[in-house]
């Protein structure tokens, strides 16, 4: 049972004091915490020893709760490939793991090191998928801290912060580290692991992400589907789909290339059609158009000083002149139309979508 003693809205979140409850903190020890139900409520985020977060409002008193198992054995398989991955990185290696993170979609692994390059990943990767398919028991036994102080065996040393019990986590002949964490009975249970990338942070250190059970098995089954609907777009095998992204970038950048040759060469045409019968007012002439993005940056190159540029586009346009100040001529507008931008001197730029017709009768 869970005794709920108040429930709170805050923003969009209903969160309720507890007296005391079971349930595995979000993010302690770097694991995401459990989820389920209190009552007929579902619960989302334990936030501390006394605070958690509910889907709705949930009046005080007691409740039984029920934790969500399928969740619990997940978490199990990623705390435990990571505790996999960190025994077999430091006995192989000598890397120590700095840092771990889970979230709810992939988990994070710090090594200390920054020199590690897709050749070590992938024998790291294969090292851990093998001691998968051997399988190795998962003990669990909790000591006191003195006991714990005499175990010689400890990937980690265990925090000074920790001055009660000790939960050890043992991978049999393998790997012993104090945690609090969820764990599988064996590493067989893990079935699968998939480091889907690494890169350099905090200057010294390399982050793996990795997959593992359940979640490594889908992205597999996601990624097949990709590369099948790839097989169909390119109309190629597996092994040819590289070679036709390739040329298909090739394709679209001399595409890219030809347009752009193509709009320059409309642009000059079209700059000299446009200044012979400019908007005018107040002395000021005015060449207000309507294109796409390309052409009115085109355009805008070629106005001759004195003009006044007004280039429109969807959903956006510039204003572009030596002869005033933009940015007063489009504060001067927004009064007027719903747009929103900013700028000074000879260039300003704002969001809205707006004709030509709407621009030059309030000029």
């Amino acid at each position: 049972m869970i005794k709920v003693l108040s429930c709170i809205k805050e923003k969009e979140n209903w969160i309720i004091e507890v007296e005391s409850h079971n349930l595995y903190i979000d993010g302690k020890g770097g694991q995401i915490g459990d989820q389920g139900y209190i009552g007929d409520t579902r619960f989302l985020t334990v936030i501390d020893d006394n605070r958690v977060i509910v889907e709705k409002e949930l009046l005080p008193g007691e409740h039984t709760y029920t934790i969500d198992e399928n969740r619990v054995f997940d978490i199990g398989v990623q705390h435990t490939a990571q505790h996999l991955f960190s025994a077999i990185a430091y006995n192989d290696y000598r890397l120590n793991t700095v840092g771990f993170r889970m979230t709810e979609t992939y988990t994070t692994v710090d090594l200390d090191s920054k020199d590690l390059d897709e050749k070590f990943v992938d024998e790291l990767e294969k090292k851990i998928n093998n001691a998968i398919g051997e399988g190795r028991a998962i003990l669990e036994k909790v000591v006191t801290r003195e006991e714990a102080n005499s175990i010689d065996t400890f990937r980690k040393k265990i925090s000074d912060k920790v001055t009660g019990d000790v939960r050890i986590i043992t991978i049999d002949s393998m790997d012993t580290s104090a945690c609090a964490g969820y764990h599988v009975s064996n590493i067989s249970e893990i079935r699968v692991f998939k480091i889907i990338n690494f890169e350099k942070v905090k200057g010294n250190y390399t982050r793996f992400y990795f997959l593992s059970g359940e979640r490594a098995i889908e992205d597999f089954i996601k990624k097949n589907r990709t590369i099948k609907e790839l097989n169909r777009i390119f109309s190629c095998r597996d092994n040819e789909i590289l070679s036709m992204v390739e040329k298909f970038n090739s394709e679209k950048k001399e595409v890219e290339n030809r347009f752009k040759d193509l709009n320059t060469k409309y642009c000059d045409f079209l700059i000299k059609e446009l200044l012979t019968a400019p908007f005018e007012k107040d002395g000021k002439k005015y060449i207000v158009y309507r294109d796409d993005k390309d052409t009115i940056a085109n355009l805008n190159k070629s106005i001759p000083e004195d003009f006044i540029f007004i280039g429109l586009w969807e959903n956006a346009g510039l204003i572009s002149s030596k002869a005033i100040d933009c940015g007063e001529l489009l504060k001067r507008i927004s009064l007027s139309l719903d747009i929103k931008g900013g700028g000074k001197g000879e260039r300003a730029n704002f969001k809205g979508d707006v004709s030509v017709a709407e621009i030059t009768n309030i000029l």
